[in-house]
């Protein structure tokens, strides 16, 4: 086992500033059409390593569509720059040692602005000489752009039309915030608001060099944070400030943010959470904020890395696995579940029990000449054997699963995501209302399946769950659950409950526990408890509000979930994927904790997805399709984005353990996007990673 830690590197500033982001329309789309169309954002983001500003594009079409790394703006600058877009440029200011930089870029293909050669789309360039200062804000206007530069004896405003033009000075302002009709400063150490030429103080305290300001609803939005807590204000015409909404919290110091508006009441904001960047919406004027995106994941803490890595045992879907032979042929599959259920190609694959019987449950399901089913989720049975000597079998059942409740949607990004029995009937969480309100999974909800589920490859029948209600829309919508003694989570109650570990955007969010009372979903109305962290003698504090649920641990930005208690370890597992620009690399890895809130254990990195799944320089030992100009023989064609795109590890599922010569030996299933199926992974964990391993299977005291 090896060790290893991202170099934080000396101190530096934010990564983003005030007007780091910014809005602009998609290319090609003029007159309503273009209006209508939810555009680009765009965002300066100092680099990780190096003093480089970098530009990111995030197309709004679909909210399943990440962050574009593109092409350095600078590689000098030396701290955060302003983004502004204006008839069609991208206009860049960014500190360098010699003064505010203007970097320029089209915005549009081949735009020509006043007084500006015709403009590359694909390069910036920088224009003129700087701007005296050391610190910029922009924004943009009825007259064009609006920079205020600050120097040691306050903050200068300029304007450019075609040249830069020197408008006011103000004095002793500092941290000062530009927006259509506002400006926003700290005055002698009082955070103050000039509107129509005259100061007046906000009552807020003072700095706003890690906030922003834009307008909104015929006023302004003011973010200021405070530590790991990020304020939103709300000002009006006459000054007038009102607390809006908490914008985030809890999850690390903010080091900085950047508002943009996002049309018809709705507002982008960008954070930098530690060195984390994040992206988070407010879906309309006076709603809540919620985090959509991660542009970023800085995890700067120690990971080891496994030297062996995992291993693939066999895949569990489709007719016969992609992966090519070296003596020719193909293997066959864990389920062959094409002629014999239907399945041509499915995700996810979480287990559960019921009544004796050990089920899997799938996500987004293409079906075998069934086009109408669309993407509708599966069920199989794991069999004691299957047709590979030494594996379980997997049966999958001939018809998907059904979700009815009020408002329920069955297509993409709709899974199941786990499940519980109470009695003779199996509960499920599932997540439903894909993109609604911006987000990829728009909430989950919990419904009930009526007595045993019977798995039948030849059935046509659905295996049905009725009663769906929203358990959450905010920060449980990606779920994994356990019962558990009521003692090991800090609880008086007798029995046993149901820990519930979930996390909110897809790909973006936090880890946290909840507890529900098996019973009470059987009455229809889940009773809920929420971890809000430990008290000054480490007991668990637990509320009933969803919002005062505190992450368990952070950066994070988790996509599905999969906790569970392992007896022959003693501890709690959490298997997770790396995300976007990690430092861990591309990987699934493993946590461990003693308690179900932790403290959680570094990461241990299991699997490199990149170069041991993909493995560019042996087709016969990859499973991921590594090459997407048609010449790879591994993949598959399920449906037609998916056919040629290369391949990705995502959803990383407990499958089960069990102790073998003092290592555990863990399995877990993985799904690859192309080919587009289940595969079921071994690992095997010395006691260097989660200390002695229990022999046999015993239960182990969790109070």
């Amino acid at each position: 086992m090896l060790s290893a830690a991202a170099d934080p590197g000396p101190a530096r500033p934010p990564v983003l500033g005030p007007s780091s982001l910014a809005a602009a329309p998609r290319p090609g789309r003029a007159g309503l059409r273009g209006w209508l169309a939810p555009g680009l954002l765009h965002a300066l983001v100092l680099d990780a390593a190096g003093p480089g500003l970098r530009h990111y594009e995030r197309a709004q079409e679909r909210p399943d569509q990440g962050w574009a790394r593109l092409d350095l703006v600078s590689p000098d600058a030396v701290g955060p720059g302003a983004l502004v877009v204006a008839s069609g440029v991208l206009h860049a200011l960014v500190p360098e040692d010699g003064g505010i930089a203007h970097h320029v870029k089209a915005a549009l293909p081949r735009v020509a602005a006043s007084g500006e050669h015709t403009l590359d789309p694909n390069t910036w360039g920088r224009r003129g000489e700087p701007l005296p200062g050391s610190t910029v804000t922009a924004t943009r206007d009825a007259r064009g752009v609006l920079a205020a530069v600050g120097d040691d004896d306050g903050t200068t405003l300029w304007r450019f039309e075609g040249g830069w033009r020197r408008t006011e000075h103000l004095p002793g302002a500092r941290d000062v915030l530009v927006a259509p009709g506002a400006v926003v400063a700290d005055l002698g150490g009082e955070l103050s608001l000039r509107l129509r030429g005259a100061w007046r103080r906000l009552g807020l305290g003072a700095g706003t060099a890690s906030g922003s300001l834009v307008a909104d609803a015929g006023g302004w939005l003011l973010a200021a944070p405070r530590g790991d807590v990020l304020e939103t204000w709300r000002i009006d015409r006459d000054g007038t400030i009102t607390r809006h909404a908490t914008l985030t919290w809890g999850a690390g110091a903010v080091g900085g943010v950047a508002l943009a508006p996002a049309g018809r009441g709705a507002v982008h904001a960008l954070t930098d959470e530690t060195g984390s960047v994040l992206q988070h919406r407010r879906h309309a004027a006076g709603g809540a904020w919620m985090r959509v995106t991660c542009l970023r994941l800085h995890d700067t803490s120690p990971f080891t890395v496994e030297e062996r890595e995992s291993t693939k045992l066999a895949q569990v879907s489709g007719e016969t696995d992609t992966q090519p032979v070296r003596e020719g042929g193909r293997r066959l599959t864990l389920s062959r579940s094409t002629t014999r259920s239907g399945v041509l190609g499915t995700d996810l694959g979480v287990r559960v029990e019921h009544l004796g019987d050990d089920l899997m449950v799938f996500g987004d399901t293409h079906w075998h000449r069934r086009p109408w089913l669309t993407t509708r989720d599966a069920i199989a049975r794991i069999d004691p054997t299957g047709p590979i000597d030494g594996l379980p079998g997997v049966t999958f059942h001939g018809a998907p699963l059904r979700v009815r409740g009020w408002g329920v949607t069955m297509r993409e990004y709709d899974v199941p995501l786990d499940a519980f029995s109470v009695g003779d009937d199996l509960y499920g969480f599932f997540t439903s209302n894909h993109f609604r309100r911006g987000q990829v999974m728009g909430r989950s909800v919990l419904a009930v399946h009526r007595g045993p589920v019977r798995v039948d490859p030849r059935s046509r029948r659905p295996v049905t769950f009725t009663g769906a209600r929203t358990f959450s829309e905010r920060y449980f919508i990606n779920v994994s659950v356990q019962r558990l003694p009521g003692s090991a989570l800090g609880l008086p109650r007798e029995g046993e409950v149901l820990a519930v570990w979930g996390s909110g955007s897809y790909r973006a969010g936090d880890l946290r526990l909840a507890v529900l009372d098996p019973e009470s979903a059987a009455g229809g109305r889940p009773r809920v408890r929420y971890w809000a962290g430990l008290s000054a003698s480490g007991e668990p504090r637990w509320s009933e509000r969803e919002a005062d649920a505190r992450p368990l641990l952070h950066p994070s930005a988790l996509g599905e979930v999969s906790v569970r208690w392992v007896p022959e370890a003693g501890r709690f597992l959490f298997l997770g994927c790396s995300g976007p620009e990690d430092p861990i690399g591309l990987s699934v890895w493993l946590r461990a904790a003693e308690a179900p809130w932790g403290p959680w254990s570094p990461r241990h990195r299991l699997l490199d997805w990149a170069a041991r799944g993909m493995w560019f320089d042996d087709p016969y030992s990859r499973f991921i399709k590594a090459l997407g100009d048609g010449t790879d023989p591994v993949g598959d064609r399920i449906f037609r984005v998916q056919a040629d795109m290369t391949g990705a590890a995502y959803a990383p599922f407990f499958f089960d353990a069990r102790a073998d010569g003092g290592e555990l030996v863990l399995r877990y299933t993985l799904s690859t996007w192309n080919p587009y199926q289940v595969v079921l992974m071994a690992h095997r964990l010395g006691s260097d990673v989660l200390g002695p391993v229990a022999q046999g299977s015993a239960s182990v005291d969790l109070g």
